[in-house]
């Protein structure tokens, strides 16, 4: 039941949306710009900002604020989040060990599994930016094909491809995501925004404090440091 759930959802989001990210089968957003790199070309030597084997959480584990990201690759809002707003945290308040960034990824199946297989070779970043960045290239290849069968191969051949480009370990990324084994931690994703009643993308809760959909920086910065004054 479960495999047929994750992989449904995957051909609904890429293929009868065509371009529109369908949430919890309520709120809908449209995919639009890229993202930019947010850890630039020193991040492997700062540990603080190593993503986490579980959580992929950046920023220190003693932060006293933590920022819990719920977004979708194929939510235009969610990647002007990443080129717009995530950068200045990451300046002012993640790298100074203020706050902990912990993403979750609500995303069609195939591309959360793709997330955590590369995560195997410890490239879940860059994984996660690429994706950003390119799903809309995978949205218009989807629609050359109509059938279930041929856009679940379609998908399936761009990111092996990718993981390709990105220069992973190809046979290690492909049996990885061949076996389907995180099916089941990607559906944890979304149960987990279902128990924090998350109803679209991007949604963030600042030491539970809920932000929802775009906002500006101003808006984050004023709740992060209500929490820090706490």
């Amino acid at each position: 039941m479960t495999n047929k759930k994750t992989i449904i959802f995957g051909i609904i989001a890429l293929s009868v949306l065509g371009g529109v990210v369908w949430f919890a089968g309520q709120s809908d957003l449209p995919m639009t710009g890229q993202v930019a790199s947010i850890l630039g070309d020193n991040s492997s030597k700062e540990e603080s900002l190593q993503p986490a084997e579980e959580e992929f959480a950046l920023g220190s584990p003693k932060a006293p604020v933590t920022i819990v990201e719920y977004s979708s690759h194929l939510c235009g809002h969610c990647a002007n989040f990443h080129l717009q707003t995530l950068p200045l945290i990451m300046e002012k308040y993640i790298k100074t060990g203020q706050v902990r960034l912990i993403p979750r990824r609500l995303s069609p199946s195939e591309l959360g599994q793709a997330l955590l297989c590369a995560q195997e070779q410890g490239r879940f970043q860059q994984v996660d930016e690429y994706l950003f960045k390119n799903s809309q290239k995978l949205i218009q290849e989807t629609k050359k094909v109509s059938s279930a069968d041929e856009i679940k191969g379609v998908v399936a051949d761009w990111l092996k491809a990718m993981a390709g480009n990105l220069d992973l370990n190809q046979d290690s990324f492909n049996q990885c995501f061949d076996s389907g084994r995180y099916q089941e931690r990607v559906l944890n994703w979304f149960n987990q925004a279902k128990e924090a009643k998350i109803t679209g993308t991007p949604t963030f809760l600042i030491n539970d404090q809920p932000i929802i959909g775009s906002q500006p920086y101003s808006q984050f910065e004023k709740i992060i440091e209500q929490e820090l004054n706490q």
